[in-house]
């Protein structure tokens, strides 16, 4: 059994590695944000965005620990990115059909390319 745990162990710190490498490349983009699924809606709901690629993926905070879940969209979809109400906020606007109106992102790397989003 110690081996196992010691291949799992492993293999996870070189997944983790992995993904800070690519988050400290600007690779893969990652931020707290809070998706709205309506305009004009009141409650949000607070997660993590991470958007690699083609892929923009938004995790609850209850889901973050769960292999799946969570909700998925293009970057196809991305209408808009402007700046938020709050300093270092980014409102990101998506076109229908997503599985949110909005989500309010706090970058703390590559705010450049956050606001590209929308463009590419």
């Amino acid at each position: 059994m110690g081996v196992r745990d010691w291949w799992i162990r492993r293999r996870a710190g070189a997944r983790i590695e992995r993904m800070v490498d690519a988050v400290n490349s600007g690779q893969v983009l990652v931020a707290d944000a809070t998706a709205y699924e309506a305009f004009g809606a009141g409650q949000g709901v607070a997660g993590v965005l991470e958007v690699h690629d083609d892929h923009v993926h938004f995790k609850a905070n209850s889901e973050i620990t769960a292999a799946d879940g969570g909700r998925h969209t293009t970057r196809s979809r991305i209408a808009e990115v402007r700046a938020g109400d709050e300093p270092g906020e980014l409102v990101i606007v998506f076109r229908a059909p997503a599985p949110f109106q909005a989500v309010v992102v706090t970058p703390f790397r590559h705010v450049d390319r956050w606001r590209a989003l929308a463009a590419g």
